[in-house]
């Protein structure tokens, strides 16, 4: 009788873990988890690769940057739809253009979306990603465009997500800094989880002598020393953002000046 009953909780617990199985299985393709699959027009779409070196204009890393081919120009060019991606697809992307090449550089770093990085399935991302760029580190770059303000379920998911990175040992980087106040209040709860911050130049550039910026690059720079945190600049075109740089005592640099976008 013990026997018979013990064998009867024991197809129930396997026909349960079955059905525990399927669902998942279901529900991680209805959600878009990262589940292979080929992108309809994917041969639209690749990552180019720029160069980033540090202050001794040694390379440092290197970004994975999303282009799409446009048939009008027959030109790669930014795409307009960079939000629509999820992260499978990113890393349908990502193994597609890694075939063709592999960096030994001391970091990657993909830029994703705050949609993405607020991904509940964002840990198996890293995880895989690691993986396939090892022995490179990993970044991950993230910005607030398009955000005047999170609501309190994405902040939690992003506050985990930023933990877990530091516990994988991947670095999290806030790009596309802006001059302002108000941006910087924003992201103020931000930034004492991330690694650092991205400037772009083309931002902190006056237009005209009269222009004011209420946060220039000095005062991005000594409030982000005080966290401890990193600091580095893109757009760099010439010599003079390159003086800027070394004046600041910029981690690292990127821009036209030193590697245009590339594809291998």
């Amino acid at each position: 009788m013990l026997i018979e009953i013990m064998s009867f909780i024991t197809i129930i617990f396997i026909a349960l873990c079955l059905i525990s199985i399927a669902v998942s299985y279901f529900w991680a393709k209805r959600q878009n988890a990262i589940y292979p699959k080929t992108m309809e027009n994917v041969q639209d779409y690749t990552f180019f690769f720029q160069s980033i070196v540090d202050s001794d204009g040694k390379t440092s890393g290197v970004e994975a940057l999303l282009r799409k081919f446009d048939t009008k120009t027959g030109k790669w060019i930014f795409p307009d739809d960079i939000d629509k991606f999820t992260l499978r697809e990113v890393i349908f992307l990502l193994h597609k253009s890694f075939i063709k090449t592999k960096h030994p550089s001391s970091f990657l770093a993909i830029n994703i979306s705050l949609k993405q990085f607020a991904d509940p399935r964002y840990e198996y991302f890293i995880r895989w990603v690691k993986g396939e760029c090892y022995p490179m580190e990993l970044r991950i770059e993230f910005n607030m465009q398009g955000y005047s303000e999170v609501n309190w379920l994405k902040k939690i998911r992003i506050k985990k997500n930023l933990k877990l990175s530091r516990e994988l040992n991947v670095a999290v980087i806030l790009e596309k800094i802006q001059p302002s106040k108000a941006y910087y209040k924003k992201v103020k709860w931000l930034l004492n989880d991330i690694h650092g911050v991205k400037v772009p130049l083309s931002n902190f550039h006056k237009k005209t002598d009269n222009e004011w910026l209420e946060m220039n690059m000095g005062d991005w720079s000594r409030l982000i020393r005080k966290k401890n945190k990193k600091i580095d600049i893109t757009e760099v075109e010439n010599e003079d953002d390159l003086l800027l740089a070394d004046k600041l005592e910029i981690d690292n640099r990127q821009g036209y000046l030193i590697d245009r976008p590339h594809s291998e």
